[in-house]
């Protein structure tokens, strides 16, 4: 993966714990930063005598001509998030990898989306919002929870939204020190039986929890289902040595429409054994961070050490991360050309 230096131009204080950071990108490198809505930067930040990797959601509409802007919340215990927001400073440089992530529109989405974020989930989203409502005609409606309204990012462009679109956008603010956790009678509500839209869930694992549940419960069909999961900033707790098989000779993986057959090194991740052997599957944090490294397993089975980011859904469809996943049993297939 290549990184590009962009210089800070400008930061905006959001709330009391996040901002928002333009990043400017020089000519010759434009092109490399076209973006969908709902696609995120991968960040390599300086951090002692290493560097920290960070996956960032971009928060604007793509082709803004101010930059690349990335929202950062603060979290507890979080090395990049609260270097982010403490250090940098702007006229800064960040060295950044080029957009990435799935969490897009579909190329044939029905009339109307229904969107549920809740927290720093709404960084992603909030960039669909204004694509779709700018070069689509979609009815657009999002529940957005926070624990209270001065946490609430984007509330006045939300508004501006609102006013600008009302016959096409509504937002639903749930506030948690007002009215308690969303719980699945709120989901419901929301929701009111329309279920000829595509849904879209950001936010804690918690809440993408729920939501994906009760659309489980109502019979919603996967495929019109969309996720994107932040994981926390602090360090995961991981299982270092989990019980994993010892007498794997190699594993297959289809890459770039070509199956290969891949020696595998003993104790090593299935995509450590790949890069091991010049194969270059999508990846950045090998730390179960980002998704980027996700794939499909059509065969065999394999542990991972951390699986936190992928969803109920994603794990139904046989969905792994390369990154976090080592073998139990011989015969395993994974397809890296995920579409």
């Amino acid at each position: 993966m290549n990184f590009y230096p962009l210089i800070v131009s400008e930061i905006i204080d959001e709330t009391p714990l996040a901002r928002s950071f333009i990043l400017k990108v020089d000519d010759k490198y434009q092109s490399q930063f076209n973006f969908k809505a709902g696609q995120f930067l991968s960040l390599r930040l300086s951090w002692q005598q290493s560097y920290l990797d960070r996956c960032y959601s971009l928060s604007n509409l793509p082709g803004d001509p101010t930059g690349l802007k990335i929202t950062v919340k603060r979290v507890k215990d979080g090395r990049a998030s609260n270097l982010l927001n403490d250090s940098i400073k702007e006229g800064d440089i960040i060295d950044v990898a080029p957009p990435s992530g799935r969490f897009t529109l579909s190329k044939n989405p029905p009339p109307s989306l229904t969107l549920f974020a809740a927290g720093s989930g709404i960084t992603p989203v909030i960039s669909i919002i204004k694509y779709a409502l700018a070069e689509t005609d979609l009815t657009i409606k999002l529940l957005y929870a926070n624990s209270n309204r001065q946490q609430s990012i984007f509330a006045a462009e939300l508004e501006e939204l609102q006013q600008q679109y009302p016959d096409r956008f509504s937002c639903v603010h749930h506030i948690s020190s007002e009215s308690g956790r969303v719980d699945q009678k709120a989901v419901h509500h929301f929701i009111n039986d329309n279920l000829q839209t595509h849904f879209y869930i950001c936010g804690p694992t918690p809440f993408m929890d729920l939501i994906e549940n009760v659309l489980g419960e109502i019979g919603v069909e996967n495929n019109t289902i969309f996720t994107e999961r932040f994981i926390s900033d602090a360090e995961p707790a991981i299982d270092e040595k989990p019980d994993i098989a010892t007498d794997i000779n190699s594993f297959t993986a289809i890459l770039d429409d070509t199956k290969h057959t891949v020696p595998y090194l003993e104790g090593k991740t299935l995509l450590e054994s790949m890069l091991a052997h010049d194969l270059k599957p999508a990846y950045f944090c090998q730390q179960a961070r980002c998704g980027m490294c996700m794939v499909t397993k059509l065969e065999g089975e394999v542990v991972m050490r951390n699986s936190e980011i992928l969803s109920a859904t994603d794990k139904e469809k046989d969905m792994i991360l390369l990154c976090q996943s080592l073998p139990l049993t011989e015969n395993i297939t994974v397809n890296c050309d995920l579409k």
